[in-house]
């Protein structure tokens, strides 16, 4: 019996991942410290070559941004200068015996995942206690953007949200529950192809293997897509073909556009253009004389008056114009982004 208890005990340590030190995850801040940084004022990650994601606190508020996410409480913002971005890893081929990490300089923050969130109502969960920092492994992969509570945002939220200028979620206008190993449709809003208690046999012709698979499937497809059901109702088989729209949300931290006219769209943002776009007169210190609108929220404009209809009805506006430099440094057409907020 001893022989036993012995010899499951050795098991146990044998397959036993050892606890990472403060020193090894303190290494891997020195690597990536470059990615987080202070923005004004807030707590902002490096997503990519020139995007942050701004952690916004309570009673703050950016003055220039790309779009603000209320599902994830981050600003976009895309930045005109080279960021250092990080290695990242995947937080779906975690489990509860992994290790992770919030990198700081001074403080040991380690322990397990606890259980990534079912949808965009639960966020991802750490069971130590957290604080808003970059989450790594022990081989210094980021996993995503730590917050306080032990809640932190996984990287296949931030890899969807940072490809969007606007808010943007996929939504087919229904919900889904699990019942053991069964999925099925909890409830209707604006689908009339799904059913209540319809059971939902496979999407895009692949088993659903859990609930979290399910609803993220929906949430990550683009706008306008199509995903493809196989349900059972009533003891038939039915093939659905559903279309994503965007998920719709009440705007409460983000106040509400007006539409304005024309001449109030080239008051407010003190340019004046001709009929090719170009910029020919201007109050505003973000815009040349000469400088060329090519698109607003990445969609191509046409002409004053498309320009004018996408200025009403955007905030805040990520304006790519083309500008002519010429001094000793650079010489040529170069072309960039000007953020307007224009509350």
């Amino acid at each position: 019996m001893k022989k036993l208890i012995f010899l499951l005990s050795f098991s146990f340590l044998a397959y036993a991942v050892e606890r990472p030190t403060f020193n090894d995850f303190l290494a891997c801040y020195e690597k990536n410290k470059a990615a987080e940084l202070t923005y004004e004022g807030l707590p902002a990650f490096v997503l990519d070559e020139n995007l942050l994601a701004v952690v916004k606190l309570a009673n703050t508020k950016l003055n220039s941004y790309v779009k603000y996410d209320p599902f994830l409480n981050l600003y976009l913002v895309r930045t005109d200068f080279s960021l250092i971005k990080p290695e990242f890893g995947d937080e779906n081929e975690k489990n509860r015996n992994d290790w992770l990490g919030i990198l700081d300089a001074k403080k040991e923050y380690i322990g397990h995942l606890k259980y990534l969130g079912l949808d965009l109502s639960e966020r991802d969960k750490l069971d130590f206690k957290s604080k808003i920092g970059l989450l790594s492994s022990p081989c210094c992969k980021i996993i995503g953007i730590a917050l306080n509570n032990g809640d932190f945002i996984g990287n296949r939220y931030l890899n969807h949200f940072k490809k969007y200028n606007e808010v943007y979620w996929g939504d087919i206008g229904a919900s889904f529950t699990q019942k053991g190993d069964r999925y099925f449709v909890s409830s209707v809003t604006t689908n009339t192809s799904f059913r209540i208690n319809d059971e939902i046999l496979s999407v895009d012709d692949k088993p659903v293997n859990s609930l979290r698979e399910l609803n993220e499937r929906v949430l990550f497809a683009p706008n306008q897509s199509t995903i493809y059901f196989k349900i059972l109702r009533d003891n038939e088989e039915i093939n659905l073909s559903i279309l994503v729209s965007p998920k719709i949300y009440k705007q409460e931290v983000l106040k509400t556009v007006k539409q304005v006219n024309k001449a109030q769209v080239y008051n407010s943002l003190g340019i004046i253009l001709d009929n090719n776009l170009k910029v020919i007169k201007s109050n505003n210190a973000n815009f040349k004389i000469g400088d060329v609108i090519l698109r607003v929220n990445n969609i191509l404009v046409n002409n004053k008056e498309h320009f004018a209809r996408l200025s009403a009805m955007n905030n805040p506006l990520n304006i790519l114009i083309s500008r002519h430099i010429q001094d000793e440094d650079k010489m040529g057409d170069f072309q960039f982004f000007i953020t307007i907020n224009k509350d």
